[in-house]
């Protein structure tokens, strides 16, 4: 008798930890197993021949990740850390001169050219000249 209670015993406590155990698998958050938060995933908008001077992307802080030039341009796209370029509504943050975040020099080849730049302000393109298809990505 004494031995069959044992062994029952031993049983019950060996389910009793799998219970335990698989309890606490359950219970566990969910591992993020990508390298990219949620919310910080890259934009990217492509570009043809454009005629508009300016164009603002996103304002606040963020990234400049990298552009994509597909077809050879003669003209020249710079980047900068604001909203605008006016300087009396840019207020204490730039009243000269604006941080470059990237540059694209007129008639670069063809490529992907990386940048990781921050800006803090916003991400405001001027582009000058004719442009060729660019995708610009930014979060």
């Amino acid at each position: 008798m004494n031995k069959y209670f044992i062994g029952i015993f031993g049983g019950v406590l060996v389910l009793v930890g799998l219970g335990v155990l698989v309890g606490y698998q359950l219970k566990k958050p969910v591992q993020n197993l990508s390298s990219v938060a949620r919310a910080g995933e890259y934009q990217s908008t492509t570009f043809t021949a454009t005629t508009t001077a300016y164009t603002l992307f996103k304002t606040g802080s963020g990234t400049l990740g990298n552009v994509v030039i597909n077809v050879l341009g003669t003209g020249s796209a710079v980047f900068y850390d604001t909203t605008t370029t006016n300087a009396n509504l840019r207020g204490s943050v730039a009243t000269s001169s604006l941080r470059k975040v990237g540059v694209i020099a007129a008639s670069q080849a063809a490529g992907t050219y990386i940048y990781d730049n921050n800006f803090f302000n916003g991400l405001l393109v001027e582009f000058n000249g004719t442009q060729g298809t660019s995708t610009i990505m930014w979060r």
